[in-house]
């Protein structure tokens, strides 16, 4: 796992790669290779135009691999997710440790496009983060 300047984010390694483990765990992938790089609003804006063709920032993105063991990348942006955070009067970190989670279900293969899937997504989230906050 490559962890990238944990530090924009205001929390170390262990930290990411606590989160990322019980993620992991969840979906029966410990060990799989992750890399979660911490960007500023206008690198993540540029990664959503390019590869999602939306508009702005965002707090995550994640992409997946598609080959070998490695899962793929996931991209925070953690002025959005502070931003965010706030707006659903959630602590920083626990909004950060979702979006970690979030991140790897979807490099896992989850998504939350229909409702039911959403629903799945969610509920699993909640598991990992209620057992590992």
């Amino acid at each position: 796992m490559i962890v990238g300047s944990p530090t924009r984010a205001g929390v170390s390694v262990a930290w990411v790669r606590r989160h990322v483990r019980a993620a992991l765990r969840a979906v029966r992938k410990n060990g799989a290779p992750v890399s979660v790089t911490f960007v500023t609003d206008a690198r993540i804006a540029k990664l959503n135009v390019a590869y999602r063709n939306n508009r702005g920032s965002t707090d995550v993105l994640s992409f997946a691999a598609g080959m070998g063991d490695d899962l793929g990348d996931i991209f925070i942006s953690p002025a959005s997710a502070r931003r965010k955070a706030k707006l659903r009067g959630m602590p920083y970190r626990d909004y950060l440790a979702l979006l970690l989670v979030h991140g790897v279900l979807h490099l896992a293969g989850y998504d939350h496009v229909r409702a039911n899937d959403a629903t799945k997504m969610e509920r699993l989230e909640r598991k990992i983060l209620h057992i590992h906050a």
